[in-house]
């Protein structure tokens, strides 16, 4: 299966069934429409013609547009699912109420700040010269992680998420090779770390995107996100418990290439683009493959939000997925 990324001067179109992407100099690649689990538009200068959007959207490709600055433009997916007003209407209804909300978010709060502190201690097996601060953050992170099973109060659950993250950050900037300059994460902030995290994190959102249209959620109306005409604040909310397995992946790319940006800009190399895309698939598809029995992009995040559905339609418990690499590892 295939994550077709296409950036510059393009053009996407459609040739006797398949999707071919072409570039200034000639250069094309023809991709086989079964073979597509997303395609992504990188940049302002790409050109898509109707006939490849009606048939990619038609076999539930979902298309993820990005700026040259690598902010998310949105995410085109198939809209017409069966069964959405009875889950919508159950999901209107609890995310209004405090407490069934609050019950829903603490799980992806914890899930996200237990899959960083995973990173932490798979990384600390092999690179624990660099982590000379592991134990203090082990410790600090662990106090956040009692303290998010403990609340019932949305605005600390928020406050808990920034502090975990906070913590993970501080010991995580060091895993970096040095020569990237990277002092820590800042969205949007143009360095080429920075930049490759803003990257997966909007085709991570492209794919939890998919994911809750499938099941029939609403992405608009979430839980710890504010809410925001035109703001996926579910997509946002789901993509947290997901977000450490996107991190390891810059983390891993970072020691085995050399990620780079366009001169004078924050854009990544094409080259840049695959590897880090490359890394992403690669992990997402292994936890499927790991939790499923069945390897591909979708099945972890399908599964996982078809859960999370379920949960909310039966009011039980929701355990989420969380990240860990040191499992089977």
């Amino acid at each position: 299966m295939t994550i077709l990324v296409v950036e510059g001067a393009a053009k996407v179109y459609r040739k006797e069934g398949n999707i071919v992407a072409s570039d200034k100099h000639g250069n094309s690649m023809e991709v086989s429409v079964p073979d597509l689990e997303m395609v992504v538009l990188v940049g302002e200068r790409v050109l898509v013609t109707s006939s490849a959007l009606i048939t990619l959207l038609s076999n539930g490709v979902p298309v993820v547009f990005l700026s040259g600055r690598l902010d998310t433009y949105g995410v085109l997916y198939d809209v017409v699912q069966v069964g959405t007003t009875n889950i919508r209407e159950v999901q209107y209804r609890c995310f209004s109420d405090e407490p069934c909300r609050t019950m829903y978010a603490k799980p992806l709060v914890y899930s996200k700040i237990k899959g960083l502190y995973n990173v932490l201690r798979y990384e600390y097996k092999y690179y624990r010269d660099l982590m000379s601060n592991y134990e203090d953050t082990k410790i600090k992170m662990l106090e956040v992680m009692d303290s998010i099973e403990k609340s019932h109060n949305l605005e600390e659950l928020r406050k808990l998420e920034a502090m975990g993250s906070k913590y993970f950050w501080n010991t995580a900037v060091n895993l970096m090779p040095s020569e990237y300059g990277f002092t820590g994460r800042e969205p949007r902030k143009g360095d080429v770390i920075n930049s490759s995290i803003d990257f997966l994190y909007a085709v991570l959102y492209g794919v939890v995107t998919k994911a809750i249209v499938t099941t029939g959620l609403d992405p608009f109306y979430g839980l710890i996100h504010a809410l925001k005409s035109g703001r996926l604040s579910l997509v946002y909310d789901l993509s947290e418990i997901f977000k450490p397995l996107a991190i390891h992946a810059v983390i891993q790319a970072s020691r085995k290439a050399r990620l780079r940006t366009l001169r004078g800009s924050r854009m990544l190399t094409p080259k840049t683009i695959e590897v880090i895309t490359s890394h992403l698939y690669s992990r997402m598809s292994r936890e499927g493959e790991k939790l499923y029995n069945r390897k591909s992009l979708w099945i972890l995040p399908i599964r996982e939000i078809a859960k999370f559905k379920d949960s909310i339609l039966k009011r039980f418990k929701y355990e989420a997925y969380t990240y860990d690499p040191t499992s089977g590892s």
